[in-house]
């Protein structure tokens, strides 16, 4: 039984998990449940009577399937690290585990790990329900998830579906500079305007700032816009707004240089990353969580400190004067997207944990070392 957020809203979690409810696990027989607790960006984390009764529901629809089919695994998503989310897995996993042999808890809030540690009371709740034996599947070793001596870990990417045929990339006179991602301040947005007003101020050349992704408040939009507003003449930069399928990978393709300075407290292994990755971009990122892990600092892209905009400036100053060095940075990122982000190396390794799970075996699979079980 596979138990898990999907979209809306979309971000990285939920899309994951809407691709693994689509992966074929035969001869597995695959009972879904999905969840849709928040139905905007606004209402992530946040309580509602609708999302109480939602999980009544949930709980309820598991023990109803349960009784008709008899699934032996459970697969279930775990929440960020706040009250609303932890509460509801450990009200979830309290009730629903004890049906299932084997339970399987996939992590992709890199927070949940801070929120535990704070408060000896939730840690002792979260070896309850994370702990006694469940497996734990992680995004990495370089990203947080709550493990306990007898869970076994799985270190298991995320991935990407790029489309067969990308857009082709086009010329431009402006210096073209992208950020994609849901627009909450700790992404790093401001750092980005900053970096790009200082790096605009000392070069008289044509730049264009593209800031792709939805606004999750009010307050949030109104200092990212004050802040636009700052920038010198020789910057472009569109109103913000989302994109998707095909207008998102258009905008990958019609920019330079992907810059993602967060430092996001539910950030992990962020999709928009492997997805400049896929699209030949050379990127610019923080040292946060698992970002290191996607961008070779100096190879695909360069690494920056936090809250750095000076640093950011300086790399875009480094490639705004070598279009030889964006093109062979974006080539071997696409390459690293092929040999270790891709989708299917994603839903293969997830199915084969799902597979031991259940007792069988696939003979047909042949995975590469970096999606190796580690146990």
């Amino acid at each position: 039984m596979l138990v898990g957020v999907v979209p809306p809203p979309v971000h990285g979690q939920s899309l994951v998990t809407q691709a693994l409810f689509e992966t074929d696990l035969s001869p597995c027989e695959k009972i879904r449940v999905p969840i849709r607790s928040s139905k905007t960006l606004t209402t992530v984390g946040r309580f509602s009577v609708e999302k109480a009764l939602g999980l009544i529901g949930l709980i309820a629809k598991v023990y109803y399937l349960w009784i008709f089919k008899r699934p032996k695994v459970l697969y279930y998503t775990a929440g960020s690290g706040a009250w609303v989310p932890f509460a509801r897995d450990v009200l979830f996993l309290t009730f629903c585990r004890p049906l299932f042999s084997k339970t399987l808890i996939h992590y992709h809030s890199g927070n949940l790990v801070e929120f535990i540690a704070a408060s000896s009371l939730r840690s002792i709740i979260a070896r309850f329900i994370y702990g006694r034996g469940a497996w734990t599947i992680r995004l990495g070793t370089s990203c947080p998830a709550p493990s306990y001596p007898s869970n076994r870990i799985f270190d298991v990417p995320n991935g990407i579906n790029a489309p067969e045929n990308l857009p082709a990339k086009t010329a431009s006179s402006a210096f073209r500079i992208l950020f994609l991602g849901n627009l909450f301040e700790d992404k790093g947005v401001l750092d980005l305007i900053e970096a790009v007003r200082i790096f605009a101020n000392e070069r008289p050349d044509p730049i264009r700032l593209s800031l792709v992704g939805g606004w999750p408040n009010q307050n949030t939009q109104q200092k990212i816009e004050a802040a636009i507003a700052t920038l010198p003449s020789n910057v472009t930069c569109p109103p913000p707004a989302p994109a998707y399928g095909a207008e998102k990978w258009k905008a990958l393709a019609t920019h330079d240089v992907f810059v993602f300075p967060s430092y996001y407290s539910s950030e992990n292994l962020p999709l928009v990353a492997i997805e400049a990755m896929a699209a030949s971009l050379p990127i610019i990122a923080t040292t946060w969580r698992g970002l290191p892990s996607l961008v070779d600092d100096g190879v695909t892209g360069f690494h920056v400190a936090i809250n750095s905009p000076g640093q950011i400036s300086e790399h875009l100053k480094t490639l705004i004067s070598s279009k030889e060095t964006r093109e062979q940075m974006g080539a071997k990122a696409r390459e690293r997207y092929e040999h270790n982000f891709t989708l299917q190396l994603h839903t293969e390794t997830i199915r084969n944990v799902i597979w031991e799970a259940t007792g069988l075996k696939d003979k047909r699979s042949d995975q590469s070392s970096s999606h190796k079980l580690m146990q």
